[in-house]
């Protein structure tokens, strides 16, 4: 017999896995009789993990409801024509019947919550009601990242508690996992629906969404890359948003319920992992700003089919964008991209997701092989890269609720930011400054600038970064004059009055 505690604790739960794992390995090695009270003590096992890890976890998943501005009885109306008009009206009733819901996850002890933007819908026009515990309460956006799909709400009460993030970077496929959602809207009454699996794969692609997005390939975040953790747990709509769980009740990853296909009715079982990027992403959200993406400067595209049979992998360089991080890098057409910070590229889709995922002004190794890649005598260089700000062309724009702070009426950004930086026939150098706000009648303003020119230098200093500007003027106490252009090729001096 193995012995086995009836409740581990979280301090015995590695001594409870292996007792599990030997467990089972018994049931598989033996067919005889006496292995059979040892099959039964590895299922209790396996039960008592999956209740105390949903027990743990389910405290902190609330199901939300949208609810369209001004036109609530009308739309539910037309949804559920044989709802009351109590139903109909008010969110916050037990009765009410939400034709538009989701999932969520406290991060915050104050009342903040995360979930997949795609939950909220078109922010503009709807209002979102939140259900923790079968309190209900109404709810505000904080921010939004659209090229993460990510969004924090806000509710005000007491007593919450923040979900507990794991590490998903140690996930391995066949991973057992416990997943938390509101399907069918039902978690308003308090109790999360549960479902279980394993670990699938990881590193997958959200489906492509045709007409939801400005690329052609139907790329409308990050995801498309191939960020995802997929899992066989079974997610139906009403689970995007929720937590997918270990089982020390830890979130690895926030489930998302993507469309399999344009013409899917079931979701597909993938979640947008816990690791330091995302935990990265969701600190900036929940200070109301939106995060930002890293850009390189580069027209890669996947080797031909001949060198990825013979094995050979990377993305090889099309183009690359004059004054650019890959430009002043040495990066030069041709260049076959095979790893970046240790991490192999497989493709194109690999080289934007690795450096898409980086913080503008963070330095990334990567290892490129320039000549014939199946040369064995090709030459294999390591440049290091400190990548800049990526304009983010997604249909939805971020949502930021913190004050955006300008200096005398100005405000600035990455060159590289600029929605028009990369089309730019004669550019501005990527190491400049995007001015994306000009308060009227301030300064600023009145010294001549405009929302769109750059900013190249702060008197005879060059300036590169938004950090290196407020370092710049934050004690200028008299005039200052700022270089500036549209072009890249003349600049004219404006003068900045206190």
């Amino acid at each position: 017999m193995i012995a086995l505690m009836k409740s581990p604790t979280t301090a015995s739960r590695t001594s409870w896995h292996c007792c599990l794992a030997f467990g089972l390995a018994l049931l598989g090695a033996s067919q005889s009789r006496a292995a059979e009270p040892d099959a039964a003590d590895a299922a209790a096992a396996l039960q008592h993990l999956l209740v105390d890890a949903t027990a743990i976890g389910e405290k902190s998943v609330v199901a939300i409801t949208r609810v369209p501005k001004n036109a609530q009885e009308s739309a539910i109306a037309l949804r559920f024509p044989f709802a009351t008009a109590r139903q109909r009206l008010d969110p916050t009733s037990p009765d009410f019947v939400p034709s538009d819901f989701g999932a969520g996850v406290i991060v915050d002890e104050s009342g903040l919550v995360l979930t997949t933007l795609h939950v909220l819908g078109d922010v503009g026009t709807s209002t979102y009601y939140v259900w923790h515990q079968q309190r209900p309460f109404f709810a505000t956006v904080i921010a939004t990242t659209p090229w993460y799909d990510l969004a924090v709400l806000k509710i005000d009460g007491e007593s919450f508690t923040p979900i507990a993030f794991g590490d998903a970077s140690t996930a391995r496929k066949g991973q057992i996992v416990i997943a938390l959602g509101n399907p069918a809207a039902i978690a308003r009454d308090g109790s999360v629906s549960v479902s279980w699996g394993v670990v699938s794969n990881i590193a997958r692609r959200a489906p492509p969404t045709p007409g939801r997005s400005n690329e052609p390939l139907g790329r409308e975040t990050l995801h498309h890359y191939g960020t995802l953790i997929q899992t066989d747990a079974k997610l139906d709509f009403g689970y995007s948003g929720g937590a997918l769980l270990n089982l020390d009740g830890e979130m690895i990853a926030l489930t998302t319920s993507y469309a399999g296909s344009v013409h899917a009715e079931r979701a597909a079982g993938l979640a947008i992992p816990v690791d330091k990027d995302f935990r990265r992403i969701v600190d900036t959200l929940k200070s109301g700003e939106t995060p930002e993406f890293g850009f390189l400067g580069v027209g890669p595209e996947t080797l031909n089919v001949l060198l990825r049979q013979q094995g050979f992998h990377g993305a090889r360089l099309v183009s690359v964008i004059d004054g650019t991080p890959a430009a002043r890098a040495g990066l030069k057409a041709d260049d076959i991209v095979t790893h970046i910070d240790g991490k192999a590229v497989f493709d194109e889709s690999d080289l934007f997701w690795r450096i898409g995922i980086l913080s503008p002004g963070t330095t990334a190794q990567l290892r490129i092989v320039r000549g014939d890649i199946s040369n064995p005598n090709a030459a294999v260089i390591e440049l290091p890269v400190t990548v800049t700000k990526k304009y983010v062309n997604t249909v939805r724009r971020p949502i930021v609720t913190a004050d955006v702070p300008t200096w005398r009426g100005l405000g600035v950004d990455y060159a590289t930011a600029s929605p028009v930086f990369s089309q730019m026939v004669e550019r501005p150098p990527a190491d400049s400054l995007y001015v994306v706000e000009v308060v009227r009648d301030s300064p600023a303003w009145q010294a001549g600038m405009r929302i769109g020119s750059f900013i190249t230098h702060i008197g005879d200093s060059k300036v590169a970064t938004p950090a290196e500007f407020t370092a710049a003027v934050r004690d200028a106490a008299d005039e200052v004059t700022l270089h500036v252009t549209t072009n890249g090729t003349n600049t004219t001096p404006r003068t900045i009055s206190p």
